[in-house]
């Protein structure tokens, strides 16, 4: 018996999938439409994935993991630290290279149609709105006022990519 060799990786397949999320919306992100992209046939797809839920899945574990602008690590506990990690966060929202906006709209967009894109998104969420928070906290506010600050960041840059507002 000869071991087939898929003509596509399963990565290239994500990424279609989340170009085509992006570009399309997830109700689009269907095998067909992502075989044809690909000029490849279903059979691939199946030889990487279950289904298209398995896809699905995957493709939110992507999202989780690698679209983030939160360092991985405890936050930092004291002011200069703090000030510092807030800094790195900035630079990254702002370059928006290692973090993509339109993948979290995306994302934040299926959830409301979807268990799982909202549990993922929900996780997500309160993970960096703990982060935030423990950063002003670091930085020396009660933790009321850290509460408050964390949000109005959070909630403000959540805004902002919501409304695609673009400015140099």
């Amino acid at each position: 018996m000869v071991n087939r060799v898929s003509k596509v990786s399963p990565a290239r397949w994500l990424e279609f999938a989340k170009q085509v999320l992006l570009e399309e919306g997830v109700d689009h992100v269907k095998v067909d439409r992502l075989a044809t992209g690909l000029g490849v046939t279903r059979g691939g797809f199946y030889h990487h994935f279950r289904d298209r839920s398995d896809l699905l899945d995957r493709l939110l574990v992507m999202w989780e993991e690698k679209n983030t602008f939160v360092p991985e690590g405890k936050p930092p506990k004291d002011r200069k630290s703090a000030s510092a990690a807030l800094e790195q966060i900035t630079v990254i929202l702002i370059s928006e290279t290692a973090y993509d906006p339109r993948f979290d709209m995306a994302v934040r967009d299926w959830a409301r149609r979807s268990k799982k894109a909202k549990a993922a998104l929900d996780r997500v969420d309160t993970a960096r709105l703990a982060y935030f928070e423990q950063l002003f906290r670091a930085m020396g506010y009660e933790p009321r006022e850290a509460l408050i600050r964390d949000r109005v960041c959070y909630f403000h840059q959540v805004g902002y990519y919501a409304l695609a507002f673009k400015e140099t």
